[in-house]
């Protein structure tokens, strides 16, 4: 008995020394973990581009005056700060879809490529990384611009000596002297830049880049002086960005963001501002064309794992108020249909490509 169990035991481990198991080998050949891959379809956003033109105004101390010496009219009297919007641009981008994650299983699980954020971007086929773009807005305001922009142009003291009724003490001039003073430059700048372009001068000067330079001096200086009666305005030009995810559905009075002609572009949760809001509609025919041709009823064991979209438009447009601001057509994943990858593509002889923004199929290529 003793004999027939050793023989017994000598013919097992010689098999298993004939027949070793190589995990490095399955490791190799790319065997995918039972639990299969996980991957997302994308689905598309919405971003809204926006230019706006700032202007802070500055009246000028002396504006009381502008007519009186200068013959200029309604001089502005107050300071005050106005916004206008310039332009609107509508774009897409891409972001997995949390309500679109599948499973791939089987021979699909070893095949698939993803994009950095987890999107899926091929089937047997090697896929470049691209970064996705990043957008910020800042609503920090602008700092650049002088509580007080009117520097000391005078070419007068603001003092005078006083005499004997002052006992000789130094005498503020009042502002209406200042004011004349000012506007007596303002004609002698005027005389002199006048001369200087009808070469009233008997000795030319030598370099005509320094004649350019003194005719442009004077006419800065003039302008500076004007600004002390008419008042200073500063322009500067925000760029915005503003993003929006729609559903799968047609979306309307959606607030993207507040403009105030007073403060500017805000965010749509500072209510000091009027909505500007975004329109979607999206385009019914296409996605119920896409829902006929979409196989129904695929038995589950016959699915591959692998889904992907077939992308639908949408009209979009974006209103302040009633006025039309932008519109334009895109687009947009979620708006389509989803489908399954028919089984008989997954034996590993095709090579599949998805557009990454959509989910939509590229190219399907037999090696």
């Amino acid at each position: 008995m003793r004999t027939y169990l050793l023989l017994a035991l000598f013919l097992i481990s010689t098999s298993v020394l004939a027949n070793p198991k190589d995990d490095r080998k399955d490791e190799q050949i790319g065997v995918a973990p039972n639990e299969g891959i996980v991957y997302s379809l994308p689905r598309t956003g919405i971003r809204i581009h926006v230019k706006a033109k700032q202007e802070k105004f500055f009246h000028g101390p002396y504006f009381q005056y502008a007519e009186a010496l200068l013959g200029i009219k309604n001089a502005p009297t107050s300071d005050f700060e106005s916004w206008v919007i310039t332009d609107i641009q509508i774009e897409t981008f891409s972001e997995p879809d949390p309500d679109q994650v599948y499973k791939a299983m089987g021979n699909a699980a070893s095949m698939v490529s993803l994009t950095e954020s987890g999107v899926l971007a091929g089937i047997n086929k090697e896929q470049s990384t691209v970064s996705e773009p990043i957008s910020v807005s800042t609503f920090l305001g602008d700092t650049k611009t002088p509580d007080f922009p009117f520097t000391d142009l005078s070419l007068h003291p603001f003092y005078e000596l006083g005499d004997s009724t002052t006992n000789n003490a130094i005498v503020t001039k009042s502002i209406e002297e200042k004011a004349q003073e000012a506007a007596h430059t303002i004609t002698k700048l005027r005389k002199r830049r006048f001369k200087s372009l009808a070469n009233a001068y008997e000795v030319q000067l030598p370099d005509g880049q320094a004649y350019e330079l003194m005719v442009n001096e004077l006419g800065n200086l003039e302008d500076d002086y004007v600004a002390l009666f008419i008042g200073k305005s500063y322009k500067k030009t925000f760029e915005y960005s503003f993003d929006f995810i729609p559903g799968e559905n047609s979306v309307s009075g959606e607030v993207a963001f507040r403009f105030s002609e007073n403060k500017g572009v805000l965010p749509k949760t500072d209510l000091s501002g009027k909505p500007v809001i975004v329109d979607m509609k999206k385009l019914d025919d296409l996605a119920s064309a896409q829902n006929k041709l979409k196989t129904a009823g695929t038995p589950t064991e016959m699915r591959s794992g692998v889904y992907y979209r077939m992308p639908g438009k949408a009209e979009i447009r974006v209103m302040n108020g009633l006025n039309l601001m932008a519109v334009s057509r895109a687009t947009v994943a979620q708006f389509g249909t989803v489908a399954s990858m028919p089984v008989s593509l997954m034996d590993g002889s095709y090579k599949i490509s998805f557009h990454p923004e959509t989910g939509a199929v590229k190219s399907i290529l037999k090696d």
